[in-house]
């Protein structure tokens, strides 16, 4: 192996080499220590750490560069470079040494650097770059011209800067010389200046009233507003003012009412008289329970089923567009979207348009959307336009003042179309019945209601025993279900339910321009012109106050009957009967004595509408910005406005004439009706009314008072003036119902309601209570007094028919004083002895012969002692079998009542009083003076229940009220069980009368055999049997065979012991007492259908004694005494011709001359018995 190599073939550095290398480094070493000291020593000393530092690194990199060295080929220039770079990277830094190297090369002892590895690098660079040359020579060749040109450019460019620089050193010295022309001309320019910007500014504002045209026509109000405001800051301004030509222009736009234009944009979007405000509110649709989805929340619901928001913020703005408008007025930033005093211009041609600000990309419409699509952005668009004008603070005054008025004409408005509507619905409905069969009209003053529809029915021939077609429950008053009235009710819908639809719209834009008010008036910069402060803008709890009157007034006028209480209200102008009545000192001061005949609105309204249209044509010529499509109806309506408007300018917008009734009488002023008022009207005004309140509830905001009133708007309305107007009513149907000539006869279609007739006035009183069970369930506002209410016609009810039953049984006495007396019968009904008898008579089986016998004879036990020794005078009486015939009906109804006012009984609540229940209204006393009711504690009151009428009506009470109900329904059982009685007893009392007759005034003492029964006795059995008629059609047939049992028993007491009476009879009299017996048993028969032992075998066994001798009738009793002792004697007496009705002066006339021995024997028998 050669010298200088190792055993892998590598080039090593000589040992001569380092040997020289280590001489001239020590011999440097100590020539430095001489010269220089310690500081070449420290030299040396930092060398050889930067030395030893960078060796480290390069072996760091030769590491590195392994991977490299694969990727280049030997003798590439790129791979000796690589080389190079590794081995060699100290050679190319800045600080490089040349000498040291060549010492350290000549050094043979170095062991990382020697000759030969140089020399071996310096020799493959050679070759490379050789290499290199030789293959891109003709590229080097082709530079060289081009190298060239480069440099010529270079030197002409050296030249031109040389000649620049001496240009400008003789400009300078030419520029530091005065010279005053030019003076003048930079002054003279200067004022070209001035004078080109003000003709720029004259150039754009006259394009400023072609571009305020443009922004308002197409709804960009906002930026209209902003260029109006921007121009008049610079057409006034010191150095514009003095410039004549622009006087006119600036006369133009000061003249602007823009603040006009838009309070009446305001005004059409709060009050619904924009085209765009349609989707807003909703027309009544038939069968409506509630306010349906609007179009302009149906939008809004698209939208979020398209993009839904995973955010559960604001979760309750999902159910309504107001609350999502609120919402996102929230979270934006309070900024004005407009900076007036920015007057930059995007150029000298264009007018400067103010944009849109971020906060307002909402509000601000797309070319392609109309602006007013969105009427709350549109609203919020407004209010801060007259932000920008400085007209909002009286604007808002301007719109709270016009508020009355403006909810009067939409109110009006509705009528209109609700009239329009019912006018179609009507006209078709006379077609449709014209081309029908024709239907006779029911005279009844009750229907039958099943369904939510009146059924048509005839009376009926229900029989004994059968279940009535038709409960009670299905009662309504005709007054109320009528078709007429169903006709009236659905108008009563169409126009509360479209109106309160209405009106929640107009809450919600009030709602809007609040807030955005607010909001406006909280910022640092607002400053208005009317001075007002930002609190106050648009108070609204003040503002709603109004529609809160229009609402209750208008529940009044529909409420309230002209005949009966607010009458004033109603009508604005006295008549001259109430001046002539009342005096002139008692004049109602709110009404007018007179009133101007010319004051239709309509035929002003028809009369102005030439000069309307040639007033806006006129307009649209000269300032066709400032006039919309809708100008004349503006027009129209700011001239029917009952209040001015902003400002004292005598534009066409603000023109008002005082031809309204409002301007005569108040804001109190009603509307016109469609239909009659009538106080049960508000069962159909509850239901929307109490849906509107609770919409507006939501609307309004939480701390407003207004809010928290809503509901007391009704309540204290139904408080003050439905409850009395329904007492009033209610009395009226009372009386209507019980003071008729018919209201205790007999009801034809009350067979449908039971099988016996009931009279007129029971089953009106029934369909009348039900009728105020229809409204107390639809009534959550002091349902106590509802419940008072219909007590009070129960109360009423029973006193009539109290007062009927002593009409029927009174009796018109004989005697010259002609005194009036109560029959018999109603008198005994009333001792507690008899009441005690009958009633366990009445509930003994019908099968139970031995009980009811023995009862009837304690009952015949009773009467005979009651009676005495008097008898029985036709005074004592029923007037008539007709007035049997009314008290059978009476009972009947009476009963009929209880049982169904029974099933109106409701399981007891404490929970039924409204908060301000517990005072009842003036004039409740009338049902409830006789019996006071105590009213439960105050609670919320209930919601009201559903409106469906399912026929299934129950009276909610209160523990009290229901223990006083249960007391009612028992005097009327009371009532019912005492006209029974009375009855039984009349048909016993005229037994007896009619028995006593005939054998004390008839003859019976003949001389020949006679075929009929005495004519009292005829007179008793067409009694009954005209009594039994009238039970078997009034009565059921349990009470009817209550009142004939025992009647047959009674008849043969009486013929037994009215024996005394006969005077002297013989065989033929005999005779016809048992043809009298045979005539009785033969009714009593028919009457008690065979039921009872009805032979008369104890009377026919009496009189055959008459047939036996004296001794031989002792003899008998001798045998068996089946009589009593005085029943005997007087037997013995008419055996010896001795009449009884003479006592013991008639003994003496005895045919018998042993008729003292046989009285005494007699006496004997009787006792030796005893």
């Amino acid at each position: 192996m050669p010298s200088g190599y190792t055993d892998d073939g590598n080039e090593t550095t000589p040992t001569s080499l380092n040997s020289v290398m280590s001489a001239f480094k020590a011999a440097g070493t100590r020539r430095r220590v001489v010269t220089n000291g310690s500081d070449d020593f420290d030299y040396q000393r930092q060398r050889q750490e930067e030395f030893e530092a960078e060796r480290a690194r390069q072996e760091r990199l030769q590491k590195k560069m392994i991977k490299k060295k694969g990727n280049t080929k030997a003798g590439d220039i790129d791979a000796v470079l690589d080389q190079i770079k590794d081995g060699w990277q100290f050679m190319i830094e800045p600080d490089f040494n040349n000498v040291d190297l060549a010492l350290q090369l000549l050094d043979e002892s170095a062991q990382d650097i020697d000759m030969e590895s140089f020399r071996h690098t310096k020799r493959m660079l050679s070759q490379a770059l050789k290499g290199s040359v030789d293959k891109h020579y003709q590229a080097f060749a082709a530079s060289l011209p081009h190298h060239a040109s480069l440099l010529n450019h270079l030197t002409t460019t050296q030249t031109q800067i040389s000649e620049t620089r001496t240009s400008l050193l003789e400009a300078k010295e030419n520029l530091g010389n005065k010279r005053a022309d030019l003076v003048q001309l930079w002054s003279r320019s200067h004022q070209l200046e001035e004078m080109i910007k003000i003709l720029d500014e004259i150039q754009r504002l006259k394009s400023v009233p072609d571009l305020l045209e443009t922004l308002m026509s197409e709804k960009r109000l906002l930026q209209a507003a902003i260029l109006l405001v921007r121009s008049l800051k610079i057409i006034n301004k010191p150095d514009m003012m003095e410039i004549g030509a622009i006087s006119d222009l600036r006369s133009y736009l000061v003249g602007q009412e823009m603040a006009h234009i838009l309070v009446d944009e305001l005004q059409s979007h709060l009050y619904l008289k924009s085209f765009w405000c349609e989707s807003r509110w909703s027309a009544y649709q038939p069968s409506q329970q509630s306010f349906p989805t609007v179009e302009f929340e149906a939008e809004l619901d698209e939208k979020r089923r398209a993009n839904t928001p995973s955010s559960p913020i604001f979760s309750s703005s999902r159910q309504s567009r107001l609350f999502h408008f609120l919402s996102n007025l929230a979270t934006r930033a309070n900024d004005p979207p407009y900076d007036i005093s920015d007057q930059t211009t995007t150029g000298t041609s264009s007018p400067h348009i103010p944009p849109a600000s971020v906060s307002m990309n909402n509000i601000q419409a797309s070319s392609t959307t109309n602006p007013e699509a969105d009427s709350f952005a549109y609203i919020e668009t407004l209010l801060e336009s007259l932000a920008v004008l400085g007209k909002l603070g009286s604007a808002l005054d301007n719109i709270g003042q016009r508020l009355p008025g403006e909810v009067f004409a939409l109110v009006e408005t509705t009528l209109d179309e609700v009239e329009e509507r019912a006018e179609y619905t009507r006209r078709q409905n006379n077609g449709s019945a014209g081309s029908g069969t024709s239907v006779r009209k029911s005279d009844s003053v009750y229907l039958f209601f099943s369904g939510g529809r009146s059924i048509p029915l005839a009376p009926s021939m229900t029989g004994k025993n059968k279940e009535p077609p038709v409960k009670s429950q299905m009662l309504r008053l005709a007054a109320l279900e009528s078709s007429a009235k169903q006709a009236d009710h659905e108008v009563l819908k169409d126009l509360f339910w479209t109106l309160y639809s209405k009106l929640d719209a107009v809450a919600q834009g009030l709602r809007v321009v609040s807030e955005v008010a607010n909001r406006i008036g909280s910022r640092r910069e607002f400053r208005d012109s009317s001075g007002a402060k930002p609190g106050s803008l648009f108070p609204l709890a003040e503002v709603w106050a109004p529609v809160q009157a229009e609402v209750r007034i208008l529940i009044q006028d529909y409420v309230t009957d002209e005949q009966h209480g607010l009458v004033s209200g109603r009508n604005p102008i006295s008549s001259i009967s109430e001046v002539l009545r009342d005096g002139k000192f008692s004049r109602d001061k709110g009404k007018s004595v007179f009133r101007f005949t010319d004051t239709d609105l309509k035929r002003i309204s028809n009369n102005l509408k030439p000069h309307e249209e040639g007033l806006t044509k006129v307009l649209k010529e000269t300032m066709p910005g400032l006039v919309h499509s809708n100008t004349s109806d503006n027009l129209r309506d700011s001239i029917m406005s009952p209040t001015s408007t902003i400002g004292a300018s005598t534009s066409a917008s603000n023109l008002t004439l005082p031809t309204d009734d409002r301007m005569l009488t108040g804001m109190d002023q009603h509307h016109r009706v469609l239909i009659k008022p009538d106080t049960f009207n508000v069962t159909v005004l509850f239901q929307p009314t109490l849906a509107f309140l609770d919409r507006v509830v939501n609307v309004l905001p939480t701390g407003i008072d207004s809010a928290k009133a809503s509901s007391g708007v009704l309540d204290d309305f139904v408080l003050k003036v439905y409850l009395p107007q329904l007492e009033e009513k209610v009395l009226d149907l009372f009386h209507a119902a019980v003071a008729g000539p018919e209201s205790f006869q007999p009801d034809p279609l009350s067979t449908n309601l039971s099988s016996e007739p009931l009279i007129k006035a029971s089953t009106q009183l029934m369909a009348l209570i039900n009728s105020l069970s229809v409204m107390l369930r639809t009534t959550p506002f002091h349902r106590e007094n509802y419940a008072r209410l219909i007590l009070g016609v129960v109360i009423q009810f029973y006193q009539r028919c109290s007062d009927q039953f002593q009409a029927l049984t009174t009796v018109q006495s004989t005697s010259p004083a002609g005194e009036q007396k109560v029959a018999l019968g109603a008198i005994w009904a009333q001792k507690s002895e008899m009441t005690a008898c009958l009633a366990e008579l009445l509930s003994t089986p019908e099968n139970d012969f031995l009980k009811q016998k023995q009862l009837c004879r304690q009952q015949t036990n009773i009467e005979l002692e009651l009676l005495g020794r008097r008898s029985i005078v036709r005074e004592d009486l029923i007037a008539s079998v007709r007035n049997l015939s009314a008290l059978a009906t009476l009972y009947r109804s009476v009963s009929w009542f209880a049982q169904e006012l029974s099933g109106l009984k409701k399981k007891p609540s404490d929970s039924l009083t409204s908060p301000s229940s517990a005072t009842s209204p003036k004039g409740l006393d009338f049902f409830t003076s006789a019996t006071p009711l105590s009213p439960t504690p105050s609670v919320p009151p209930p919601p009201p229940p559903p409106a469906s009428d399912d026929g299934l009506l129950q009276l909610p009470l209160s523990r009290e009220m229901s223990l006083r109900f249960q007391a009612l329904l028992k005097t009327y059982e009371q009532l019912s069980d005492l006209i029974l009685d009375t009855m039984r007893i009349d048909l016993r009392c005229r037994a007896i009368y009619y028995l006593e007759a005939a054998m004390r005034h008839g003859n019976y003492a003949l001389t020949y055999e006679v075929t009929e029964p005495d004519p009292y006795i005829v007179d008793l059995n067409t009694d009954l049997v005209e009594s039994d008629d009238i039970t078997s059609t009034s009565l059921p047939p349990k009470q009817r065979h209550y009142v004939f049992t025992g009647l047959g028993h009674l008849m043969e007491s009486m013929l037994i012991s009215n024996a005394r009476l006969l005077r002297l009879p013989n065989d033929y009299g005999i005779k016809k007492m048992m043809r009298n017996m045979l005539a009785l048993q033969q009714s009593i028969k028919t009457l008690t259908n065979d039921q009872q032992l009805t032979e008369f075998e104890r009377a026919k066994q009496y009189y055959s004694l008459y047939n036996l001798s004296p001794q031989a009738m002792l003899d008998e009793i001798r045998k068996k005494q089946v009589f009593t002792f005085d029943e005997y004697k007087t037997m013995l007496s008419l055996q010896c011709g001795v009449d009884p009705a003479e006592g013991d002066a008639g003994a003496v006339k005895a045919t018998d001359r042993g008729y003292n021995m046989y009285i005494i024997e007699l006496h004997g028998l009787v006792m030796d018995d005893s």
